[in-house]
């Protein structure tokens, strides 16, 4: 961040960002660089990008949203749907904050196998509460940017939010006027029942985002301004930097594991009592009636003609009826015209052959089914019926390859 605070004091009026040369890139190291590039823009700086010259490196730069976010005008959003992350966004009201929170608990339900439910709780809990912070507290036109990746083969998920507001030390010494720095003000906005006066909030958030990361062995790293605190394995450590290396705003880092048991309302005990939010499956998922689980999908991204996507889709079902086991999983095809075989037997067909011929008949509805449809996802179960029968292992994919954003590929 120097080089960005020292572009602004010489005095500079275009900057080029030369990415050419990089090796590798991580959401870590890139939000509170786009970030910068905002505060940049806002004091009427003009910026450029010049992309990695790898072509695999200079795609997950697009792909990512990262070519976007420094420099809007000139790539455009990416669209494409990714099934184990969240690329990083902008959101600048509670629309676009839920839409996004919604968009991260579709990828982590699909994207996660033998996801618990307390888990994907702890999980929108925490991605709620990071971002409505930037809309409570950062005073920022520009609002915060969001991205979620998930690691299927370490069990954890990372969340990273960043903005160029005016920080938290700004924030919190409304109600707090005593603090005395940027250090001091991080650690008193992890407390508890801390915020900067009572109708922005209970002031739990960051609190509760901290105690889930290290109760799961995960990692919290929060910088503003001229701090950044870094919790792992229990331990924090706290860096001041120096007048050139100012952060412009606020940005919030967390990994939170999925291998440690705990429960939810331990992790959100406040003052001796427990909370337990509604979650995304009670919302978004449930019957009016709360008699059932559904899932529309219309509404699904992943699209429906290839085995990547119906893998998706069974991981999300599976994780469903784990949440819900008392209740039937509906399947509802309205508005889908057409799927290809590969999907049909990589949802149902496989669906039916992991559950087996009863458990499938018992828990799983198909309604809303086009004839075309109909006879696709029949002759995928006809399939796995024969394969049942006559004794041969379910062929269950492994978890896809793909690899999570900030990673090279």
């Amino acid at each position: 961040m120097w080089c960005l605070h020292d572009c602004r004091e010489k005095g500079y009026e275009e900057i080029e960002l030369d990415l050419s040369a990089c090796e590798t890139a991580f959401p870590v190291g890139m939000l509170p660089l786009i970030a910068g590039v905002d505060a940049l823009r806002r004091d009427g700086l003009d910026v450029s990008v010049a992309l990695p010259v790898d072509s695999e490196l200079e795609r997950l730069f697009i792909n990512t949203n990262w070519a976007h976010l420094l420099e809007p005008d000139r790539y455009r959003v990416s669209e494409t749907p990714h099934a184990r992350h969240v690329a990083a966004r902008r959101f600048v009201d509670a629309e676009q904050q839920q839409r996004l929170v919604n968009e991260a608990v579709n990828v982590l339900l699909g994207g996660i196998t033998a996801l618990q439910r307390d888990d994907l709780a702890a999980l929108e809990w925490s991605i709620n509460e990071i971002t409505d912070n930037v809309l409570n507290h950062a005073q920022c036109e520009l609002g915060g940017i969001l991205q979620v990746s998930t690691f299927e083969g370490s069990r954890k998920v990372a969340v990273g939010v960043a903005d160029s507001g005016i920080g938290i030390l700004a924030s919190l010494r409304q109600g707090h006027p005593d603090l005395q720095g940027d250090v001091q003000a991080i650690y008193r906005a992890l407390e508890a029942g801390v915020t900067r006066h009572s109708d922005a909030g209970q002031g739990n958030g960051m609190a509760g985002v901290l105690r889930i990361a290290t109760m799961s062995q995960g990692v919290v790293e929060i910088t503003s301004r001229r701090a950044q605190i870094v919790y792992r394995e229990g331990e924090s450590r706290h860096f001041r930097r120096k007048k050139n290396q100012e952060f412009p705003g606020t940005f919030v880092y967390a990994e939170i594991g999925l291998d440690t048991d705990f429960l939810l309302s331990e992790a959100l005990e406040f003052r001796g009592s427990s909370h337990r939010p509604v979650d995304a499956i009670e919302a978004l998922y449930e019957t009016d009636d709360a008699s059932a689980v559904v899932l529309r999908l219309q509404d699904e991204a992943v699209g429906f003609g290839s085995r990547l996507a119906g893998r998706h889709l069974r991981t999300k079902c599976l994780n469903l009826m784990d949440a819900e086991p008392a209740k039937p999983l509906i399947l509802d095809w309205d508005e889908v015209p057409l799927i290809s075989s590969s999907f049909a037997d990589e949802l149902v067909g496989k669906l039916f052959a992991d559950l087996g011929p009863l458990a499938f008949g018992a828990r799983v509805r198909n309604v809303g089914m086009k004839t075309v449809v109909h006879g696709l996802i029949d002759k995928a179960i006809m399939q796995r019926v024969v394969q049942v029968a006559n004794g041969a292992p379910s062929p269950v994919a492994p978890p896809a390859s793909e690899p999570s954003a900030g990673r090279k590929r």
